[in-house]
């Protein structure tokens, strides 16, 4: 809920031990600041850059104010320790902060989460996964600059949590089936600090459901530092919401029940590694390949964009990837118009008496088509208007055959913030899942996207989309 906004007269103070005075102009939500005010200058510290205030209890005389410390992220242009981050951790320690700002930003009690306890042998049930080749590969910098100095200003030192770095597309799920898995099934508490986009929350979702849980498993925790491309579960979730990459939800927010999806394979579809230039079979499970996701299983322009923007060189270019892999089948270079995909649709949905029905989409042409339980691929592209954080509702969003400039206009709706869902070209609805038929000759374009994997299915293959029904792993939110 908004908070109004307040204004209340300045109050003495000190900050990094020299008397100031405090300011704090309350705004809606994160839009508040505090003016500190010095002998020759002002600072002005936002709350989108503020995770919270703790009390500094250490060597405090009965007689002395108890000394605060605001944990903040400062850019660059404002610290005298510029980062190739342009931005890094700098705890402000201060006394005598003004009452309206404590009631907002004061952390009165440590996460559960953070401050899961070790194993009886020793071994940290709290791991930091720094995956080294998510986004433009900021991971790394990232826990050196800001990462690990916050978890010291809140009492984790190093000693008490596991540092993996990733060291190829294969070292979470191993880290996970090697180590989570056996602990969750022992029934020990774990969390799990991704420094990652959606990829690290898809392998480890995969690893635990494609497996029996015991009757002593308990859920590990995972919670997402934003470092990743799209970030669609980090741009839908509400981590989003200020300047920390979601240090804040982790150490403000708590466990909340991550919804799934599976899609189930025709026989011969493969994962599509290297570039699209080698291929991997699918876990399978009764003869069919199996993919679980959180985020998004599309077909179409989607599918299409994100496998022929997954390389080295458009991943320099960070999330306007996707717009230029886009723009090129949108248009191309052989002046031809874009592709129209050929395949039979049927939407699995729930009538009003509460039974489920198949409804099959009577054109088999489709431009751009997702099955989505997030509501935004990207900050500012908003597919699903109607999800809500976490809610567990697969929707699906479908264009039919469509000119390719009809498919940029919608596509340009969703990213000045919806309507595209209301548009009579777009097919837009609550779903319990969907199957695709596949009616194409050409590999290109029997490529399905589930959460940034890619799958190729055979010609004449299929690919079912259905929710999660299995509670595997808690996501801080």
């Amino acid at each position: 809920m908004a908070v109004p906004s307040v204004t209340v007269p300045p109050c003495p103070g000190t900050a990094l031990g020299k008397d100031v005075t405090f300011q704090y102009k309350g705004g809606d939500d994160r839009n508040g600041t505090l003016i500190v005010r010095w002998d020759d200058r002002e600072d002005y510290i936002h709350d989108r850059d503020v995770v919270g205030v703790i009390y500094e209890p250490q060597g405090r005389r009965p007689d002395e104010v108890q000394p605060q410390l605001i944990l903040r992220i400062v850019s660059s242009q404002s610290s005298f320790e510029a980062t190739k981050l342009g931005f890094s951790f700098e705890p402000l320690p201060v006394t005598a902060l003004p009452l309206n700002y404590l009631n907002r930003h004061l952390l009165t009690k440590a996460p559960e989460h953070l401050f899961v306890p070790p194993n009886p042998d020793g071994a940290r049930n709290l791991h930091v996964v720094v995956s080294t080749r998510s986004g433009v590969g900021e991971a790394q910098q990232y826990y050196n600059d800001v990462l690990k100095d916050f978890l010291a200003a809140v009492d984790l030192s190093p000693e008490t949590y596991h540092v993996h770095v990733t060291e190829s597309d294969k070292s979470i799920a191993n880290l996970v089936e090697q180590i989570i898995r056996p602990r969750a099934n022992k029934g020990i508490a774990q969390t799990i600090l991704l420094l990652s986009g959606d990829g690290g929350l898809v392998d480890t979702v995969n690893v635990l459901l494609l497996s029996e849980q015991s009757d002593a498993y308990v859920k590990p925790t995972v919670g997402l530092i934003c470092m990743g491309t799209g970030n669609a579960m980090f741009n839908s979730t509400g981590l989003n919401q200020d300047a920390t990459r979601g240090l804040t939800s982790l150490f403000r927010g708590g466990p909340h029940y991550l919804p799934t999806f599976t899609a189930r394979f025709s026989p011969g579809a493969v994962f599509l590694i290297d570039e699209g230039r080698k291929t991997e079979p699918l876990p399978s499970e009764s003869g069919h390949g199996i993919v679980h996701g959180v985020v998004v299983c599309s077909w179409a322009l989607h599918a299409s964009l994100v496998a022929n923007s997954d390389t080295t060189e458009y991943r320099k270019y960070g999330a306007q990837r996707f717009q230029m892999a886009a723009k090129q089948l949108m248009a191309p270079e052989d002046g031809a118009a874009p592709h129209v995909y050929s395949g039979r649709i049927i939407l699995y949905k729930t009538d009003d008496q509460g039974q489920e029905h198949a409804e099959e989409i009577r054109d088999s042409k489709t431009s751009y088509i997702v099955a989505t339980l997030v509501s935004n691929f990207e900050e500012q592209l908003l597919i699903s208007p109607d999800s809500q954080p976490l809610d567990g509702q697969l929707r699906v969003l479908r264009f039919g055959d469509i000119s390719g400039a009809d498919v940029m206009r919608l596509i340009g709706m969703a990213l000045r913030g919806g309507g595209h869902e209301k548009d009579p070209m777009a097919e837009y609805a609550p779903i319990n899942g969907l199957k695709i038929q596949f009616d194409e000759a050409d590999a290109r374009w029997r490529r399905i996207c589930v959460d940034g994997k890619i799958i190729q299915v055979e010609e004449g293959g299929w690919v079912e989309v259905r929710k999660g029904t299995r509670d595997i792993v808690d996501l801080v939110a």
